[in-house]
């Protein structure tokens, strides 16, 4: 379905949180065992009624009947609801993250509707997704099937991971992990995917220290299923690459996490040999083992800055700055399949009114049925909605310069983080 030796944990146990919105209390009308319809509708008919409608109104019907609150959150339903909603062209299922960058509290969090921003932005809204975790900030690793996955650091070597489903307010964590290696010249990356192999959700982190000599032992790969018994953090096989020098343990930018593409995790490294090349290391997330995925043949004279990975349209992409006047962009049709890349975007920066600032380049969100593209150009809300085919492309403009938003949308759904996977 398109849903997209051991560690053990040196921390306190545990604890989960499944905090669902309580039921209207004005006139809310008490919890009755009635069948799923009545006699003029059918139990199926009500059924396929039920998986049309946003999580928000589920949320309020689990009040009418017992059979319906049962119902809702069956994983059956659950798993049919996210196969409706994913499949929805139109994206109104679909938010997109930000965060605070002025304020004083620190983990909180904003969404905001795709289809409100690309309609009116002007008056488009935002939602608070305030997590429980307020005593720093997080790096924000990804999301999946509704499902978004923070890692919050206590310091450069300790640290957890923490899932959150927005739309039910139900969250837990991973037990604390720690690397070898303090020191904030560490290089630090995280990933969060659904295997379908296993019907799990886990979370990796790499480790890297560069002042390690020997290849073997400078890289520790660990993962982490949500739901698994044993509720710790794993090793995982050889991992012989580095992952590629951008930002360090702690930094807060998503744009350096995992891509989840064909059951993979995938991040830029560089290849431990004399020539240092760079490319991209995939882990798959069922077999739990890492291969070599070559990035696009590019003119070896051609000047490449700030290179990142993405995904598009279900594919992997791979993004440079070209002499610090274009954004470029492939797109690799066919995972795995090096002849498969493709140019997807070659944006001169004067066309589209980006100002090109140093360690900040245009960030693709999403890219529409139409194959339009959403991009983020400026620090203070601008957005354009980029035609590749006629090289065409219109404002998205909201004026609220305390929103940096992450390089991650996420997906209404009712999965749960607090229970063993279905």
């Amino acid at each position: 379905m398109p849903y997209t030796s051991s560690t053990a944990a040196s921390s306190p146990k545990r604890r989960r949180r499944c905090l669902l919105p309580p039921p209207p209390l004005n006139n809310a009308p008490p919890y009755v065992t009635m069948p799923l319809s009545s006699e003029l509708l059918p139990d199926e008919l009500v059924i396929e009624i039920l998986l049309k409608l946003p999580v928000k109104s589920l949320l309020r019907f689990i009040s009418v009947c017992k059979s319906w609150n049962s119902l809702i959150f069956t994983p059956n339903f659950v798993k049919k609801h996210l196969h409706h909603s994913a499949s929805d062209s139109t994206l109104q299922y679909h938010r997109l993250l930000g965060r605070n960058i002025l304020g004083n509290v620190p983990g909180l969090q904003f969404s905001q509707s795709l289809v409100s921003l690309i309609d009116n932005p002007s008056q488009s809204p935002f939602d608070s997704l305030l997590s429980a975790e307020l005593h720093s900030e997080p790096l924000v690793v990804g999301s999946c099937n509704g499902l978004i996955c923070w890692v919050y650091f206590d310091d450069y070597s300790n640290h957890y991971a923490c899932y959150l489903n927005p739309m039910t307010r139900s969250e837990s964590k991973s037990p604390r992990i720690s690397h070898p290696w303090g020191g904030n010249h560490c290089l630090t990356r995280f990933g969060f995917g659904y295997d379908h192999l296993s019907d799990s959700y886990k979370t990796v982190g790499v480790y890297c220290d560069p002042q390690v000599e020997n290849v073997e032992d400078k890289t520790l790969v660990q993962v982490y299923t949500l739901g698994d018994p044993s509720n710790s953090w794993r090793k995982m096989p050889s991992f012989p690459f580095v992952p590629s020098r951008g930002h360090t343990c702690t930094s807060r930018y998503s744009d350096w996490c995992g891509k989840l593409v064909s059951n993979t995790l995938n991040w830029l490294c560089v290849r431990p040999d004399a020539k240092g090349s760079l490319v991209v290391v995939s882990v798959d997330l069922g077999k739990e083992t890492c291969v070599e995925v070559l990035l696009p043949v590019v003119d070896k004279y051609e000047p490449i800055g700030s290179p990142k990975l993405w995904v598009l349209g279900g594919c992997l992409c791979f993004s440079y700055d070209f002499d610090g006047t274009h954004f470029v962009l492939w797109q690799m049709k066919e995972y795995g399949v090096t002849e498969s890349w493709t140019i997807l975007l070659n944006i001169f920066y004067g066309d589209v009114g980006f100002e090109h600032i140093y360690g900040y380049f245009p960030k693709p969100f999403i890219m529409l049925d139409t194959g339009e593209v959403l991009l983020h150009i400026k620090f203070d809300g601008v957005f354009i909605l980029y035609n590749p085919i006629h090289k065409s492309f219109k404002y998205l403009e909201f004026q609220n310069e305390k929103i940096w938003f992450e390089g991650t949308t996420y997906i209404e759904s009712l999965m749960s983080p607090c229970l063993a996977p279905y």
